[in-house]
């Protein structure tokens, strides 16, 4: 009987801390769902689209969460030549078939690329990110391919027969002369060229403003990329510890936001919502950590580096800056036109749009939230674009097909634009693309015509 009596207690013990777990789950969840709808003025289970706020804000100023280029932590490698590639085989798209190729370009083929017959037309895409973007019809790891693009070329009669070859040679933070310096390498080595599509003009205001701020020779590669793997090269422990504790907080980050975006239940949303809050501010704050450990060596690149980067005396005025930056973009591109009409083959150069030089384009309130105020890209694409711009009538009476693209966007009302760098969404990809293959289209017929 006492036995009996004991397991009863047990029982009611058991069925009391049920029901209060129960209660307790539901009053939690009654409270997340209260708080879920004070944040998004809706409720948790009617929502349609699952991705994380966070997870939209960080692509948003450009920083990738998940799985990107086979978790690598650091993707670039030093090239001799070149300044920088990634590393080659750290990526493949198994859609597209396109990968991080031989030379550490984003290509479906390794180079050179010689051709099986002589009715391909080899089109070379030289730029930074957007340029690579371009090229390779990638958009936030999804292919959209390039057909459309290649389509309209095939509408120019020239090339209406032709089995037309994009291949990639920009990469992200290329900058003049890098695009010369590569066209000239891989033309020494045979690879063959019908059509070269310079893309560029962000890279060389913004990112060349920062190599002078950091007292960096104008005219090397974009110290934002370079700069972390000259300390990498010289075994500077501090960068090697920050790189990877910024990584090991990267992942755990994206793993986080996973988690966050497959909660079915409101009280597992808001636990998450606090673990990524957490990890967020840690990812956040070593990220600033970095880029102070990055300007201190900066310091004594000269004396601590195994690399070699000429360093300027002094900040150069912007006035002064900025000239030699446009001078320097000036030369490359009459430089890159001119090899290639010795050669009787096409050279096109386009200025990218970017959102922190001012046009007549109207931003809707959801693409505002993509121009942050003090940016460190909005000086030098404010300030740098105009001297761009005054070269433009020397390159076209030097024989120079340039194309000023930065209004391209002025009558679209649509969000264009799909972070806080220079980077555009499908739409801005598109419109990119048709007035490219418009442009190329115009001067290749009209010289038919003559």
């Amino acid at each position: 009987m006492k036995n009996f009596k004991w397991i009863q207690g047990i029982k009611t013990g058991f069925s009391l801390v049920t029901i209060n777990l129960v209660l307790g789950f539901i009053g939690l969840e009654i409270v997340s769902l209260g708080f879920y709808y004070s944040q998004e003025n809706r409720l948790f289970y009617t929502r349609e689209n699952t991705i994380s706020k966070v997870r939209e804000d960080l692509e948003k100023t450009g920083t990738r969460l998940g799985a990107d280029l086979n978790n690598e932590s650091i993707l670039e490698r030093i090239h001799p030549f070149f300044g920088y590639v990634l590393k080659a085989g750290s990526f493949t798209h198994e859609e597209s078939g396109i990968r991080i190729n031989n030379y550490g370009f984003v290509s479906q083929y390794n180079y050179p690329f010689i051709k099986n017959n002589k009715n391909q037309f080899i089109i070379g895409i030289f730029g930074g990110s957007v340029a690579n973007n371009f090229a390779v019809g990638l958009n936030i790891n999804q292919s959209r391919g390039n057909e459309e693009f290649i389509n309209n070329l095939k509408t120019i009669p020239e090339l209406a027969d032709k089995e037309i070859i994009i291949l990639c040679f920009s990469g992200g933070g290329y900058k003049q002369p890098q695009q010369l310096l590569i066209l000239n390498y891989f033309l020494s080595i045979g690879q063959e060229f019908d059509m070269v599509i310079n893309i560029d003009g962000f890279n060389e205001v913004a990112l060349s403003h920062q190599n002078n701020q950091a007292k960096i020779k104008l005219t090397l590669p974009s110290i934002q990329h370079i700069l972390p793997l000259t300390r990498l090269a010289s075994d500077d422990l501090s960068v090697m510890k920050a790189i990877v504790q910024i990584s090991e907080l990267k992942q755990s980050l994206s793993t986080a936001i996973n988690k966050l975006e497959s909660c079915k239940l409101a009280s597992c949303h808001s636990l998450r919502s606090l673990q990524v809050k957490g990890l967020l501010e840690s990812y956040q704050k070593e990220i600033i950590k970095y880029d102070r450990q990055i300007a201190r060596n900066s310091q004594t690149l000269d004396s601590n580096s195994l690399v070699h980067l000429n360093k300027m005396p002094e900040v150069l005025e912007d006035e002064v800056a900025f000239e030699k930056i446009a001078e320097n973009w000036y030369e490359s591109s009459l430089t890159m036109s001119h090899i290639l009409a010795e050669r009787n083959k096409w050279y096109f150069h386009f200025i990218q749009p970017n959102q922190y030089y001012p046009t007549e384009r109207v931003f809707s309130p959801e693409e505002k939230v993509l121009i942050i105020e003090g940016h460190p890209y909005s000086t030098g694409v404010k300030k740098g674009y105009p001297m761009l711009f005054s070269k433009i009538s020397g390159l076209r009476e030097a024989k120079v097909n340039i194309f000023n693209g930065v209004n391209i966007f002025d009558e679209e009302k649509e969000v264009v634009y799909r972070d806080a760098c220079c980077h555009y969404n499908f739409l801005g990809d598109t419109i990119l693309e048709n007035f490219v293959a418009n442009s190329i289209k115009n001067v290749m017929e009209n010289q038919e015509k003559n």
